[in-house]
């Protein structure tokens, strides 16, 4: 089984890594744009590269984060609770998630077909926007084997951070 997970360990690694790019780029172009608007020159599309900047780093950073176990709000369940508790809150949460994260990957592989069927794009950068949609679904795919992994090794983090 360490043959599978180490290389998805190693991927969702790069897409932690990609995340915080992202971010890095958000602020980037917000704050050259700001900057150049004071000389009356904006960076044309600056808004629509932020969302999917915004998009890209929620994608890729979900997993990592779900991988070391990093969810503030179910840490403080968990302090309130015996060892058995825990580790039946644990599965409760990763069967629920497991069941929104199989229906939101469904649904958004499905919507960004759609999207590259009628060639939808950015309103002032006119790049396509379908990819947007395949990658939650992609990441929301990764989410699932982390659930998956969990649901096996209750109290266990896929990655340690």
């Amino acid at each position: 089984m360490e043959r599978f997970f180490n290389p998805l360990r190693r991927l969702i690694l790069v897409l932690a890594y990609g995340a915080g790019a992202a971010v890095l780029l958000m602020m980037a172009v917000t704050v050259a744009d700001v900057v150049l608007r004071l000389f009356g020159i904006g960076i044309t599309g600056a808004y629509d590269l932020v969302r999917a900047l915004g998009a890209v780093a929620v994608a890729f950073g979900l997993p990592y984060l779900t991988a070391v176990k990093g969810h503030i709000a179910i840490e403080f369940f968990y302090h309130k609770c015996s060892r058995a508790g825990r580790i039946i809150l644990d599965t409760l949460f990763r069967l629920v998630s497991l069941a929104i994260f199989t229906i939101l990957a469904f649904h958004t592989f499905r919507y960004g077909l759609g999207m590259m069927k009628t060639g939808e794009v950015f309103p002032t950068l006119g790049l396509p926007l379908f990819w947007i949609p395949l990658l939650i679904s992609f990441s929301s795919v990764l989410m699932i084997i982390v659930f998956i992994y969990h649901l096996f090794h209750p109290g266990k983090e896929y990655i340690k951070p």
